[in-house]
């Protein structure tokens, strides 16, 4: 008799059904094996790591030496939330607003968040236009930094800085200097006082 073709001896027969002792499939066989396997190695390759305990640990320190890491790797992330720190000089903000990356920043923040008073190009709509030299409260950088930071609520000009923060602030100022001198179609007409470049 095969021995796919033993019955087990241990009364199993109900209602004329007989269990057969048939081997799994050698392919099963083989992929529950590898698979115990392959969890030793991962445990030994991850959990060593996560432990301290791999060939990058200096022999003897495992634990404390990931400590190290760990509280090395805390710190990295900590400087990484550091406040973003406007530049406070004349110098350093002008160095910062002709970077074509932060115009291109405050691009994208001026279409989604100052179209709606100034227009599509800054020409003005409810709020002032940005394309020419006249300027309310003053048109050098500083002076665009403080009016896009606090606003002016009693004219309709939302505080930006507690929405944007003060990098996003950076990137508006270095769009809206941008826009200076630029002229465009159906421009409001001119508020404020002319300042020269």
């Amino acid at each position: 008799m095969e021995p796919r073709d033993q019955i087990l001896d241990h009364g199993q027969d109900y209602d004329g059904i007989k269990e057969y002792d048939n081997p799994l499939p050698q392919w099963f066989v083989l992929m529950f094996y590898s698979t115990i396997v392959f969890a030793f190695i991962y445990m030994g390759y991850y959990g060593g790591k996560t432990l301290g305990l791999t060939s990058a640990a200096p022999v003897g320190q495992g634990l404390a030496w990931s400590g190290a890491v760990l509280a090395s790797e805390l710190r990295d992330v900590e400087n990484a939330k550091q406040p973003f720190v406007a530049p406070k000089d004349h110098e350093s903000l002008e160095a910062m607003l002709k970077n074509p990356g932060n115009r291109s920043k405050g691009d994208a923040l001026f279409k989604a968040n100052c179209v709606a008073c100034h227009g599509e190009q800054g020409q003005g709509v409810i709020g002032p236009n940005l394309n020419d030299k006249f300027w309310i409260h003053g048109g050098k950088p500083e002076n665009i930094v403080a009016s896009i930071t606090h606003g002016y609520p009693d004219k309709g000009m939302p505080a930006w800085e507690p929405v944007l923060g003060a990098e996003k602030v950076q990137w508006l100022t270095a769009y809206v200097m941008s826009l200076k001198g630029k002229s465009v179609e159906n421009a409001k007409a001119p508020q404020g006082t002319e300042e020269d470049d």
